[in-house]
């Protein structure tokens, strides 16, 4: 009996070692894509394959999010607008943020690479209530650039959001002061968004075409449309860090699974 327990508790820890060691290989290759991205030049495009282009947005017609937060003040320059709503929800080992709902609006846009005006057709990056855009394989926003509450905090909330305790990446980001209910808590969700307007500097891959009316750069099924802005560097030391932290959690986890599963059989 004593076997078949130790067995199953190896089991259990070489299968969430392998899922967080398999987090970290997808993590890594978005690093690679990252650097990538990061590694584009000024060189002059080419129609007729792929291409990777980088420069300041010219919006065209502006993109249209169904939901643009509380604080929004003249953004109708958008090339790309990505928006989240995170709700805090109950777990049984505490809790955590989730997003409740997300979008990429995508507007009609160019990217202006060297002496060139590339039309993007991004309109396959366009998401749904399903899809977070800052975890798209295909998106490379960093973290979202503006937060707002979507209703008012606690005073002890308050203060752990000002000092950046209870953030999602701080010291104690699972825990609320305040009364909660089964699976709602009274922490009020937030509104995320990164809004990429005229003359922000984008990085962009895809397939390039010439039409009548100029270059286009598109996604293909083995050419994806792939999409940053920002630090890329940042982005990627930021991406390194968590490859080598899942790593390690990873490598720990499968070795208590072997060890278990020795002494088990012994």
């Amino acid at each position: 009996m004593v076997q078949v327990v130790a067995l199953v508790f190896a089991g259990a820890f070489l299968l969430f070692g392998g899922i967080v060691l398999s987090r970290a290989s997808e993590l890594g290759d978005r690093r690679e894509t990252i650097g990538e991205l990061a590694s584009a030049g000024d060189e002059r495009v080419e129609p007729g394959g792929e291409a990777t282009i980088s420069g300041p947005a010219h919006v065209l017609e502006p993109a249209s999010p169904t939901r643009t937060g509380p604080d929004r003040n003249g953004d109708d320059s958008a090339a790309l607008w990505a928006w989240r709503v995170r709700r805090k929800e109950n777990t049984g080992n505490g809790s955590r943020w989730r997003t409740a709902e997300a979008e990429l609006a995508v507007g009609d846009f160019a990217v202006d690479h060297s002496w060139d005006r590339v039309r993007v057709d991004a309109t396959t990056l366009a998401t749904d209530a399903d899809d977070d855009p800052f975890d798209s394989p295909d998106l490379f926003l960093g973290d979202p650039e503006t937060e707002s509450y979507l209703g008012d905090l606690g005073p002890v909330n308050r203060f752990l959001e000002r000092t950046g305790l209870a953030s999602e990446d701080g010291v104690v980001s699972d825990l609320e002061f305040t009364v909660s209910v089964g699976g709602e808590t009274t922490m009020p969700d937030k509104y995320q968004a990164t809004v990429v307007r005229d003359g922000d500097e984008l990085v962009v891959r895809g397939e390039l075409t010439e039409t009548a009316d100029g270059y286009v750069l598109r996604g293909t099924e083995e050419t994806p449309l792939v999409i940053a802005n920002g630090s890329l560097e940042d982005q990627r030391e930021r991406v390194s860090s968590e490859v080598r932290l899942r790593r390690a959690a990873g490598g720990v986890l499968v070795g208590l699974g072997l060890l278990v599963a020795i002494l088990g059989v012994i």
